[in-house]
């Protein structure tokens, strides 16, 4: 009798502290997804209505951070929103759907000039580099390329139909490493040059150029849309399988990710890619991709690099201590906004030995962040332990 009654008070107090935790939790998803919502762009000045802010600068002082007006954060946003949905309430769900729809409306400023589905990385014709000393002065001289990248979250996060989707696809297939004589990429190791992987821009004057998280958002671009498996499909997975193998992505991070750069972020990158669809020839680095993620853990002191491992240990099933942030003002006054999470870094298309030299001069390089976005990761982190 007594064990019974044990038992069962065990068990009734075992619901109420699991309930208890649920709602606290619960409590900082409906806080955030407002928050999210009340930082999207009303007002038409440096953005578009519906936009989530973005910045620029130099990556050395005096930094001198400016407004970007970029597509990238509000489609990665959007795009990151819409996959964390399932695991959230009716009433978040909701709330998502309009700060997606907000967001899906200013897409039509970013595309093709001839209406095709390519997104351009800033408003299609505006200046590149907006709020620049002169390079915005210089648009005429350096176009700016249509980007795959944001190509493919625009269209993965505005639930593109399969034909529009096959038109994206067949310009990534068409301006691959080696899809003619001539496409043939020089900045990356020379074993890796006969991969006919895909590449960062969808431009032909453009060169080829790698980089190991854009080609993990383009197999999942192909996965999620349910599009034929094509010969660069298979070349890059081949490849980024490849350098998970040595790893590059702890070893050489800026030189196979010019754009992401971290460990972090790229291993953020390919998990998110592992856990939606758990490529065959990935699933063996698997205890290899968690010890290294726990040793950046040991060592990283920033919030956003904390969310972001976190994050990816999810993504392979592995445990993660929950994260010591537990209010939107704790998060506001952390390092999180010293974290960058996208860099543009003009010595993409040298060979070795410049591009060794020109990838790691920060008076050439610009970072980009998103305060909302940052946001945006922290929600997903706790959407997937929710």
């Amino acid at each position: 009798m007594y064990r019974a009654f044990f038992i069962t008070l065990s068990f009734t107090l075992s619901i109420g502290y699991s309930s208890a935790q649920t709602n606290k939790h619960q409590t900082l998803i409906d806080s955030l997804i407002e928050q999210i919502a009340s930082e999207q762009i009303t007002i038409k000045k440096d953005f578009y209505p519906g936009m989530f802010y973005s910045y620029r600068g130099i990556a050395a002082p005096p930094y001198n951070y400016q407004p970007d007006n970029n597509i990238f954060f509000s489609a990665i946003g959007a795009f990151t929103l819409k996959n964390m949905k399932p695991a959230l309430t009716n009433a978040n769900q909701k709330a998502l759907d309009t700060i997606i729809n907000k967001v899906v409306a200013t897409y039509p400023y970013f595309k093709h000039k001839n209406g095709l589905p390519y997104y351009n990385f800033w408003p299609t014709g505006a200046p590149i580099m907006p709020n620049s000393l002169f390079f915005e002065y210089l648009t005429n001289i350096f176009l700016q390329g249509e980007d795959a990248d944001d190509s493919a979250m625009v269209l993965m996060s505005s639930d593109a139909d399969d034909s529009t989707s096959a038109v994206l696809k067949n310009r990534m297939n068409a301006i691959s490493n080696l899809s003619t004589p001539k496409r043939n990429i020089k900045s990356t190791f020379k074993r890796y040059r006969k991969y006919p992987a895909f590449t960062t821009y969808l431009g032909t004057k453009m060169p080829v150029d790698f980089d190991f998280a854009v080609q993990c958002n383009l197999l999942y671009f192909t996965y999620k849309q349910h599009l034929p498996f094509s010969e660069q499909d298979k070349g890059t997975l081949a490849l980024i399988t490849k350098m998970v193998e040595e790893r590059l992505y702890m070893k050489r991070p800026v030189y196979i990710s010019p754009y992401y750069v971290k460990p972090s972020i790229l291993l953020y990158h390919l998990t998110r890619l592992m856990a939606a669809f758990k490529p065959s020839s990935l699933e063996p680095f698997k205890p290899q991709l968690i010890n290294d993620l726990k040793l950046l853990q040991s060592k990283s002191n920033n919030t956003m690099e904390q969310i972001l491992i976190s994050t990816s240990l999810l993504h392979l099933g592995a445990e993660s201590p929950a994260l010591k942030i537990v209010s939107i003002a704790d998060f506001e006054n952390s390092n999180q906004k010293k974290f960058v999470f996208f860099q543009a870094r003009p010595a993409f298309w040298y060979r070795s030995p410049l591009k060794q030299i020109f990838l790691h001069m920060p008076y050439f390089n610009s970072q980009f962040f998103s305060p909302t976005y940052n946001k945006v990761l922290w929600l997903e982190n706790l959407a997937l332990r929710d």
